[in-house]
């Protein structure tokens, strides 16, 4: 059997955390104000670029960089569950 790229590790693990996150924030919206609705929306942000001052500059040429990753419950279950597929599917 060959063996998976790392690539193809990466993208499928990607897609299940966007989808994930995706349906978290839709089930989030369509619950009424209270826990449950903040447990779905409530996520983490981590990454680099949010201050005013993340300018590169070379001299010739200034730019901005910046990533950041947002993810939240419904995400890492969606992460939890492409792992399995790529178990499972071998």
């Amino acid at each position: 059997m060959e063996k998976r790229k790392i690539f193809h590790i990466f993208i499928l693990l990607f897609f299940g955390a966007i989808v994930g996150s995706w349906l978290g924030v839709a089930v989030g919206t369509l619950l009424a104000d209270g826990v449950v609705k903040d447990f779905f929306l409530k996520s983490a942000s981590f990454g680099w670029g949010a201050t005013n001052g993340n300018w590169v500059d070379l001299n010739v040429l200034r730019f901005k960089s910046g990533l950041f990753f947002e993810i939240n419950f419904v995400g890492i279950l969606g992460l939890g569950i492409s792992w399995y597929f790529l178990r499972y599917f071998k």
